[in-house]
């Protein structure tokens, strides 16, 4: 899986269609390579109209500029495998794309979003983590204890739905909501969100790179790649990534905070991202 330096506006403005051949564009590098627009067409079942839309929104001239990008990266990253459907799976297959979706995922995070970020823990305000249950509540957790080791003061960890409503209802003071969602669909979660989007309450958001109601509510949403998944239909989609988010906010939060040899000042963070 090759990595392409995607902004939030960017994604935002891909359509379902275009969100579905980037992904493949990840999965598939080599293959799309060797690929006529046409040949992409089939492969995705959209038409080479809307191959070219995405193309261009990505800010590309067309396919074969996209193409061009596309291979000087690979050439820049080296080769990698990808785990695909009829092929006979490997343990390396399977660590190519856990280490695939963190590198895509690292390119997705901004220094005007850990900026944004910054303020929010800078003015101690509060902050409420909303645990959904399940394996996300665990990463939610994970966040408040770095919150906290940090020196952090009121970060609230809330599990019960109608505690967290009231909450959110009866603030009358400056806070922070953050929600974790693997699928950013959640209706306790996005329930949630409006509330606080009524209520003037800043959300931070960590969601897929996919279009999502989670990442449309919130003021600063932070994206990541992973594969959807199930086992014994239960859902299992991985959080490493979200983990790899959170320790980034927070590794890239105490290097700002590190008094600048030049001024004595933070800020010295953005060599780390």
């Amino acid at each position: 899986m090759i990595t392409l330096n995607l902004n939030d506006q960017v994604i935002k403005s891909l359509s379902r269609p275009e969100l579905d051949i980037l992904k493949y564009a990840y999965e598939n590098t080599e293959a799309l390579l060797t690929m006529t627009i046409q040949e992409l067409a089939g492969a995705v079942s959209y038409s080479s109209a809307t191959i070219l839309r995405f193309c261009k929104k990505l800010g590309y001239s067309g396919f074969a500029e996209f193409k061009y990008a596309l291979r000087a990266e690979l050439r820049r990253t080296g080769p990698e495998i990808s785990v695909q459907s009829g092929h006979q799976f490997t343990t390396g297959m399977l660590i190519d794309t856990i280490s695939s979706n963190i590198q895509a995922t690292s390119k997705l995070i901004r220094e005007e979003q850990l900026n944004q970020t910054f303020r929010y823990l800078d003015s101690g305000c509060p902050i409420y983590l909303w645990s959904p249950g399940g394996l996300t509540s665990v990463a939610v957790e994970y966040f408040e204890k770095l919150l906290l080791s940090i020196g952090r003061q009121e970060v609230y960890f809330v599990e019960s739905v109608r505690m967290f409503e009231h909450i959110l209802r009866s603030r009358t003071g400056p806070c922070l909501l953050i929600l974790i969602s693997t699928s950013g669909k959640y209706p306790t979660t996005i329930r949630l969100g409006k509330i606080a989007q009524v209520n003037n309450i800043p959300i931070l958001s960590i969601t897929p790179y996919a279009n999502n109601e989670v990442a449309e509510l919130a003021d600063v949403n932070f994206r990541f790649f992973s594969n959807e998944r199930e086992n014994l239909g239960a859902e299992f989609t991985s959080r490493l990534p979200v983990f790899f988010v959170i320790n980034t906010i927070i590794q890239c939060y105490l290097r700002y905070k590190e008094p600048s040899p030049a001024d004595g000042e933070g800020g010295g963070y953005a060599a780390f991202i």
